[in-house]
This record gives structure tokens, C-alpha cells and sequence, in this order.
């Protein structure tokens, strides 16, 4: 292995005002993570009435919720007959949304007593999406399939697999929060 280069003083000064900076905006990112809460609270308290009123009446109207996805354009071309039949057991659907909004949701499906399964609930979670990447030919390194460990462990695995929820967390860590100076220049003396 080679030495790290140290870095000079002119990069130890931009790194030190980015690590303030970065100190800046935790700050303010806190501040309106709070807000968004707060926000977020009184405005599900007022929506709850609403919310309770339209499930006692959609709860009334036989087949409502296979008759829903049916109309949805994007929805009905996932549901084949026996998910119509399944689907018309189906008594209501609950949005949660994660602690941060940005996180993603789960969505809850009810059902009542049926000869399909035996859960009266089901949940999808929805975490996360990533822009598809147009590689250029030959450079997509998933392309050659996951033999090598080496792949399987790469970043753009992670960016592009949606199939391991967990992997997720890496982005709740919050990527774009962590200050560059420690990952770029270990050997750099923090600032008192």
C-alpha cells in the first residue's frame, strides 16, 4: 500500500469550513425535521375525522376496493381474475406514512374471512425508488450477472435493488448528511 498524501494546508481550510458548514445545515435539517413534525401531526389530527367518516362508507358499498384498483390505470393491469376474486374481500386500505416523509410508507390491506389466506392484514412497504441508469454498453456491472462477490457488494447493486429493503437504511443514515471531511481525510485534525 501507498502512504496516504497528506493534505495541504489550503485543502485542511476548505475542509474545515465544510465541516462547518455541514454543522450548519444538522442544524437547520433538525430544526425543520421538528417542524415537518409538528406540521405533519396537526394536520393528520384534522384529516382523522374525515378519514374515519369515508371508511364507515366505503365499508357499505359492496366491492368498492376490487372496483377501485380495477379503475386504476396502473392497477388493473397487475390484477388477474383470481386476484379480482381475492381483491373482493378486501374491507379497507391505510396509508402510514414512515417517521420521515421522505422514507416511504406502508400500506395496509384488510380483508375479511376468505378461502384465499388466512391474515386480515397484509402490508406492502414502500421505501424507496432510484433513477434507472442508462450504462453504456458493456460498462453495467450487474449486467454480468451476481457470480462475483465483488459486484454483489457494489454501490450501484445497492442503488438499483429494491428486492432488499434494508439495504435502505443506508440512505435513513442519511448519505447526503455526513460530513465529507471524514471520509475524505481521516488524518485531518478536527477543528475545536
Amino acid at each position: 500500500c501507498f502512504p496516504e498524501p497528506q493534505p495541504t494546508r489550503k485543502t485542511e481550510r476548505y475542509l474545515e469550513a465544510l465541516e462547518a458548514v455541514q454543522l450548519e445545515l444538522e442544524a437547520v435539517n433538525q430544526q425543520a425535521n421538528r417542524a415537518f413534525a409538528q406540521l405533519k401531526a396537526k394536520f393528520s389530527h384534522m384529516r382523522r375525522p374525515h378519514l374515519e367518516r369515508r371508511n364507515i362508507i366505503i365499508q357499505n358499498i359492496p366491492g368498492f376496493w376490487v372496483t377501485a384498483f380495477l379503475n386504476h390505470p396502473q392497477l388493473s393491469a397487475m390484477i388477474n381474475d383470481r386476484d379480482e376474486d381475492i381483491l373482493s374481500y378486501m374491507t379497507n386500505l391505510q396509508v402510514v406514512d414512515f417517521t420521515h416523509a421522505k422514507s416511504g410508507c406502508k400500506i395496509k390491506f384488510y380483508f375479511s374471512s376468505n378461502p384465499y389466506f388466512q391474515n386480515e392484514v397484509i402490508v406492502k412497504e414502500l421505501v424507496s425508488h432510484s433513477t434507472p441508469i442508462r450504462w453504456w454498453r458493456g460498462q453495467d456491472p450487474l449486467a454480468h450477472g451476481q457470480k462475483n462477490f465483488e459486484m454483489s457488494r457494489s454501490f450501484f447493486s445497492w442503488f438499483c435493488d429494491h428486492s432488499f429493503p434494508a439495504g435502505d437504511r443506508i440512505a435513513e443514515v442519511g448519505l447526503c448528511c455526513v460530513p465529507l471531511m471524514k471520509t475524505c481525510t481521516p488524518n485531518v485534525t478536527q477543528a475545536s
